[in-house]
């Protein structure tokens, strides 16, 4: 059995739109959450704002992938 490390060490954890599926998402900093307060997030593509929820992807199937694509 892997421990939670070496899981973390296979795996990408993306931050994703769910409205336009985009990945361009990121914390926008305000006078209000320079200091921690209130951490905002919003997407660069749709403009959305609120809380985004987390794709993980292996990265051992990412790498299949790539090469995959390189080939066609």
């Amino acid at each position: 059995m892997k421990s939670n490390k070496m899981k973390n060490k296979e795996t990408l954890k993306i931050y994703f739109c769910p409205k336009c599926k985009s990945k361009e998402v990121g914390y926008v900093f305000t006078f209000r959450n320079i200091f921690g307060i209130i951490p905002k997030m919003k997407c660069r593509k749709c403009g959305r704002e609120g809380f985004f929820p987390i794709m993980e992807i292996d990265l051992k199937k990412l790498k299949e992938f790539e090469k995959s694509k390189k080939k066609k």
